[in-house]
């Protein structure tokens, strides 16, 4: 694993860690509940489940595709200028 994979996924697991924690803060705001859970209790509601499950699935998701599109990015800047080959 060379530098900038291992840059990439911290950057990515920090990021999407950052991001559920503004995502938890803000569905309290919004609700006044705690998001839902893994095991979710019996008075949540399916709708809550479906939007909290869409809005955190969908946001994990936009912060890897643009880490993964950085490194990517910056490994082929890499290899133009002769840096590390790629194992």
């Amino acid at each position: 694993m060379n530098p900038i994979q291992i840059v990439s996924s911290a950057a990515s697991l920090g990021g999407v860690a950052l991001a559920n924690k503004i995502l938890t803060a803000t569905w309290r705001k919004v609700t006044g509940n705690e998001p839902p859970q893994n095991n979710p209790e019996d008075d949540e509601r399916w709708r809550d489940i479906l939007i909290w499950a869409a809005i955190s699935g969908m946001t994990g998701t936009l912060i890897k595709v643009f880490v993964a599109r950085a490194a990517a990015k910056a490994q082929a800047k890499n290899k133009a200028r002769g840096g590390q080959k790629e194992i």
